[in-house]
């Protein structure tokens, strides 16, 4: 005989409306009474099916009263083991039925969130799935549907069954039913087979935490269940080596749960999730002698580390390569595993709050820090603690500046000194060179690699189980007869991206929608010195794909076809997603939200309750919502994406330099005419911090695509050029402009103070400029035209080099010496003592250049020319010469070897002060001599600017002021004329 909840409430004349609002006593008391009611039946645990009561409706009436349901089951359970000690088998088909009902919730909750299509159709069923009403409930006809609903209705399992279903969850019979029950209900409601599919796999994904959270909730009744979930066993404490009782916490179990329910969560806007695809990671170990390092399964390795509590370990690897995907992935098999001898600890560091001790600090991040304090947990020495702390790179920006990552790792390394827990941080490469040396030998570091051909068949044979055969078949073959799978490839920079698992998944999405093509490989090819342009490419066919063709100006000739290949860009998903705005309305919003969380130098921004974080893809970004808190958390979804929309964004807030208007009289002026005003602009856009590489990369390929005139682009830096003037002289110091935006970014909680402020703008500026006019194939002068004594300012670099000694150190190591100054034009720039250890100089115009006493020690001075310029006392140690331009180049008192000197012999240096001076006078005589004087009625620097030139032409159209088919290295914006230093 079958028991409904639903036939015994209506019997009575209690809708199931009624009752959504009980609190849990009241829903206890209709459970007291249902058990009473049972017993005089003579019904047992087996006639509970409340999933099957679930089943049989459709969504729209029952998607309300699931987890009613859920709890009402949980309180017949708990009165029916007070009448009578449940059985195994009977106390395991009542949890699974709870839990199930919980995942079913969790699973509909996120499938609304993302605002599914086939949530559309579920209102209302299809002509062959009629509704009969019954009990004054309305049931689904669907004959598929009914006949795996008898298959649970009545329950039948045997012990050996509850302890199969125990142990194996997801794997078991009992699951394997209900799952298939579950798959065609969703299709009665409108899901297609495949994504039915998908939907019942996560489901089986984040069952097993719910198991776990009703057993460690109702530990009694249950209590047969309890050392399948590894609760309430007793356990070998390591470091006492005696038995202790391991009572049941439940923070501690509803935490644990969560991280296996964080299994389910669907990746990106997919109906799988990040488990369906995820794969084994390599990474290679790195020792201090390096030898005999070769490539290990890094979950083998972590499990290591597990053995060693005296040191840290630290798994590093650029971004997209998945340090954040192990940790969650290894959290919860640990979870499941491991404990009780290790509870695993996920803490973004991106999220915490700096507190007076490591704990509090670490706290503030914890997900249940409304409720425990956790460092309590690290007090006690058993269960051990593993930290998995993620994200060393996004830790938020302190007051301590760029000593904040060492003080921190001093804590951390103080702290895993002192305690039996183990500590695992995760860390961009790049950001171990700023923490002191003797730390980093503290550090057990292993880096991911790249994807190797084994690892690539692995992940298309799980891109096959969440698609289809012939969508992952054709991918890979498009990129094996592209060649992106060889070393020597024809389209480097894709190749490289493939092997990194996040840009596979996102040319995966673009291939199975047609947007990964033969005009992008050749696009690839054609752009192999930097990744920017592929990669801008790549995020920009991305957003088509999101927003949908006809509203990017591309109309797709291929029909959009149902199923999982074109799952979410219907126009019914677009749809959707616009949510009745206007998508220009939309992309507006994205990018100021974008430019919030890059301003606020956090990495996430906060939105006040009365905003709908909805209307925000997910694609993009992540919500983080608490019930105890008013506010809502957004961050990006990934690091990769987010920097693809700031960079959108600040090209965006860049293009209102050269936007102009026609006043009555038809003269045009620049929206933003006076330099104060554009300066006011570039301090609030640009004064947060220092932009990455690869924003600022990314930002310069968005003004090359925003603009179809090139002149526009033009207009831009010349404006740039023109504000860096003016800063380099400290105008805008001495006015002021960068208070009003400071005060905005401290209610970002951003905590830059003014100097840092005025260090960023300056540094921001010159790295759009170097980046810009490489992209334009013109060199940059920092220090303007040294032809014109009036317009050149030899000092501007080592202007900036000692403003931004109060930024993190990396920006003057990892940004400038690396990176930008290849290729400008640094003629007569003076630059005396400074250090330059190791800088790129590759094809830079040094001619007449200042280096007294520089430190180039291993700088790259490739195809440099440094005619007539002096390096006295310079450290030229570990310089390769060959090829570099040192006509007349002073190389007195020089540290250099003597194979390099004798090569700057031949190449016509001078190791005379004397011959240096005198041949420097009798070259400046004759260039008196020969030249009529062009700096006669010169105006000052400040009233000389490009963007004087750009305002003459802007009557008609802007005009270039350069010739762009020019490649003349020497060639500057300042004026008319270029020059060679050798003429």
């Amino acid at each position: 005989m079958n028991f409904s909840i639903r036939h015994w409430l209506a019997e009575r004349h209690i809708q199931m409306n009624q009752i959504r609002g009980f609190s849990g006593g009241q829903l206890a008391g209709i459970a007291y009474r249902i058990v009473d009611d049972m017993e005089v039946k003579s019904l047992m645990p087996f006639d509970i099916c409340t999933l099957t009561e679930v089943l049989e409706q459709p969504l729209g009436a029952v998607r309300d009263d699931i987890a009613v349901v859920a709890q009402l089951t949980e309180s017949i359970l708990r009165h029916l083991s007070q009448k009578k000690a449940l059985k195994r088998n009977e106390g395991t088909w009542l949890a699974f039925q709870i839990a199930y009902l919980q995942s079913l919730q969790q699973i509909l909750k996120q499938e609304e969130s993302l605002q599914r299509p086939w949530l559309n159709r579920a209102i209302i069923p299809s002509p062959g799935q009629l509704l009969k009403e019954e009990m004054g409930k309305l049931t689904l006809a669907d004959a598929p549907l009914q006949a795996l609903l008898k298959t649970l209705n009545p329950g039948k399992l045997s012990d050996t069954q509850a302890e199969q279903a125990l142990s194996l969850v997801a794997d078991s019979l009992l699951v394997q039913q209900m799952n298939n029950a579950t798959g065609a209900w969703l299709m009665a409601n409108g899901a297609e087979e495949v994504q039915a599919k998908l939907l019942t796999q996560r489901l089986a994904h984040t069952l097993p935490g719910h198991l776990l959270t009703v057993v460690a909730h109702n530990a009694l009744p249950l209590a047969q269940l309890q050392k399948f979930l590894r609760l309430g066993t007793a356990s070998i404490n390591p470091s006492a080596g005696s038995t202790v009782d391991d009572k049941i916490d439940l923070y501690r179990e509803d935490y644990r749960a969560s991280l296996l329910h964080s299994l389910s969560e669907p990746l990106f806007m997919e109906s799988f999730a990040l488990k369906d695809i995820y794969i084994p990671l390599t990474g290679l170990p790195k020792q201090l002698d390096q030898k005999n390092t070769y490539p290990v399964d890094l979950k083998i390795w972590a499990q290591q580390q597990l053995a060693d509590t005296a040191t840290i370990a630290v798994i590093e690897s650029e971004s997209g390569y998945g340090k954040t995907s192990f940790c969650q992935m290894w959290a919860a098999q640990v979870a499941q595993e491991l404990y009780p001898t290790w509870m695993p600890i996920i803490i973004r560091l991106r999220d915490i709050k700096y507190g007076q001790t490591l704990a509090e600090t670490l706290n503030s991040a914890f997900p249940l820090n409304v409720h425990i304090n956790f460092s309590i947990w690290l007090k006690q020495e058993y269960p051990r603690c593993l930290l998995l702390l993620d994200g060393l790179d996004e830790l938020p920006a302190s007051h301590q500046g760029s000593r904040a990552k060492s003080l921190f790792i001093q804590q951390l390394l103080k702290f895993q000194s002192e305690c039996p827990h183990k500590i695992i941080l995760t860390t961009r490469t790049a950001t171990l060179q700023e923490i002191a040396p003797e730390l980093l030998l503290q550090l057990q570091r292993i880096t991911i690699q790249p994807l190797e051909l084994h690892e690539l068949k692995q992940w298309f044979q799980q891109w096959t189980k969440v698609q289809s055969l012939s969508i992952a078949q054709n991918f890979f073959t498009f990129l094996k007869q592209s060649g992106l799978f060889n070393n020597q490839s024809q389209s480097p920079q894709l190749a490289v991206l493939v092997r990194q698992p996040l840009m596979l998944y996102l040319l995966g999405v673009l291939h199975r929608d047609g947007l990964l093509d033969e005009q992008l490989l050749q696009f690839a090819a054609n752009n192999q010195s930097t990744a920017a342009p592929i990669l801008w490419e790549i995020h920009h066919r991305l957003s088509r794909w999101l927003w949908g063709y006809p509203v990017t100006g591309g109309t797709k000739t291929m029909l959009l076809r149902s199923g999982s290949a074109h799952i979410h860009r219907t126009q019914e998903a677009i749809a959707n997603l616009l949510s009745g705005c206007h998508p220009q309305d939309l992309f507006k919003q994205i990018q100021a939200i974008a430019l919030q969380i890059l301003h606020g130098n956090g990495h996430a921004v906060t939105l006040p309750a009365e905003s709908d974080p909805h209307v925000l893809p997910a694609f993009y970004f992540q919500t983080n919502s608490h019930p105890h808190v008013p506010n809502t958390s957004i961050q990006f979804s990934h690091a990769k994406l987010g920097e693809y929309l700031c960079a959108e964004a600040i090209a965006n807030q860049l293009q209102t330099l050269s936007q102009y208007q026609d006043d009555i009289y038809g003269t045009r002026t620049f929206l933003l005419e006076s330099p104060s005003s554009v300066a006011q602009h570039l301090y609030n856009l640009l004064g947060y911090g220092v932009l990455s590489q690869e924003v600022v990369e990314l930002t310069v390929e968005a003004l090359k695509h925003q603009h179809s005139r090139d002149s526009s682009l033009t207009i831009i830096l010349q404006r740039l050029e023109s504000f860096w003037r003016v800063y380099c002289q400290g105008r805008w110091l001495d006015q002021g402009i960068g208070h009003k935006a400071l005060t905005y970014f401290h209610t970002l909680h951003n905590p830059v103070n003014f100097e840092q402020v005025n260090a960023a703008v300056g540094i921001n500026v010159f790295l759009v400029l170097c980046a810009g006019y490489k992209a334009m194939k013109v060199a940059f002068s920092p220090g303007g035209n040294p032809h014109n004594q009036a317009e050149f300012y030899p000092e501007a670099l080592l202007v900036l080099m000692g403003r931004i000694a109060v930024l993190p150190d990396s920006t003057l190591s990892q940004r400038i010496i690396p990176q930008s100054l290849a290729g400008l034009n640094l003629s007569g720039i003076f630059l005396p003592q400074v250090v330059l250890i190791e800088a790129n100089l590759q094809g830079t115009n040094l001619t007449n250049a200042m280096l007294k006493g520089a430190n180039l020690t291993g700088a790259n001075l490739t195809d440099a020319n440094l005619t007539d310029a002096n390096l006295t006392d310079a450290n030229l140690t570990g310089v390769n010469l060959t090829g570099v331009n040192l006509t007349n180049t002073c190389l007195f008192n020089a540290v250099l070897a003597d194979a390099n000197r004798e090569i700057a012999k031949l190449n016509g240096a001078l190791f005379s002060l004397e011959q240096y001076y005198t041949l420097k006078n009798l070259l400046s005589q004759q260039s008196f001599d020969g030249v009529a004087d062009h700096t006669v009625n010169t105006q000052v620097w400040d009233h000389n600017t490009p963007e004087k030139n750009v305002r003459e032409n802007l009557q008609n159209e802007p005009m270039l002021s350069m010739n762009l088919s020019d490649d003349d290295e020497d060639e500057t914006i300042f004026g008319a004329h270029s020059y060679d230093e050798d003429e």
